[in-house]
């Protein structure tokens, strides 16, 4: 009897754990390493941080090295940027010589495949993903063409190659963890469309022709 009372209370414990352990997604969570504080959202069966990954120390024109220091840099080295859109990183950053897609990401994260991409934009709709994964001007106050039907809150971060930068506020660009080369890996991208026919550009585009050397957003999904 005492030990099927002790196992019992084992058991209890290992559930109250397992509950509490990982962040319901749609909640908040925290990253440990740096005390930041990251939204999620569900889309389909993917758990997502609504918010571009700001961890890091800042260094200019994207010298990120090959150290054991997270490194991070800001649109025009501007450290106000990253606070409004979250770090820019080069692939080879992002990912830090790992063999996984852990890279960066807080724990329980990791960066997407380009298949979790895909993913994303096929529940979405692949003609109108872009447009709902982009934030409106309402819920951001940054004037950008998107509906935030996702909740996902994708900002115009810009881009950028050792010193120049360019296209803020009509540029979404996420890293994924699958390399395409040993110089070039798979993204996705949002845009502005500049023309007057369509009015938006709805859709998001996945390619793999961008250096690894770009600085771009990275965005976390819940590991499996």
């Amino acid at each position: 009897m005492r030990i099927f009372l002790v196992i019992s209370v084992l058991l209890y414990s290992l559930t109250s754990f397992c509950q509490t352990a990982v962040t319901p997604c749609g909640s908040s969570f925290v990253d440990t390493r740096d005390g930041t504080v990251y939204g999620t959202v569900l889309i389909g069966t993917q758990c997502w941080m609504n918010q571009n990954l700001n961890v890091g120390v800042q260094v200019m024109n994207f010298l990120q090295s090959d150290n054991d220091i997270i490194e991070k840099s800001c649109y025009r080295n501007d450290a106000k940027k990253c606070s409004i859109y979250g770090g820019l990183y080069t692939w080879d950053e992002a990912m830090q010589n790992q063999n996984n897609s852990k890279g960066i990401c807080p724990s329980g994260y990791h960066i997407p495949t380009i298949r979790e991409w895909e993913k994303l934009i096929e529940f979405l709709g692949p003609e109108v993903a872009g447009q709902k994964l982009k934030a409106s001007q309402d819920s951001v106050g940054i004037s950008w063409d998107g509906t935030n039907d996702s909740r996902f809150l994708a900002l115009p971060a810009g881009a950028g190659n050792h010193e120049y930068f360019k296209r803020e506020g009509q540029w979404a660009v996420f890293w994924s963890s699958t390399a395409f080369t040993t110089e070039r890996a798979w993204f996705t991208q949002l845009d502005s469309y500049w023309y007057s026919n369509p009015p938006k550009y709805k859709s998001m585009y996945a390619g793999n022709y961008y250096l690894k050397s770009n600085g771009f957003s990275i965005r976390c999904i819940l590991d499996e």
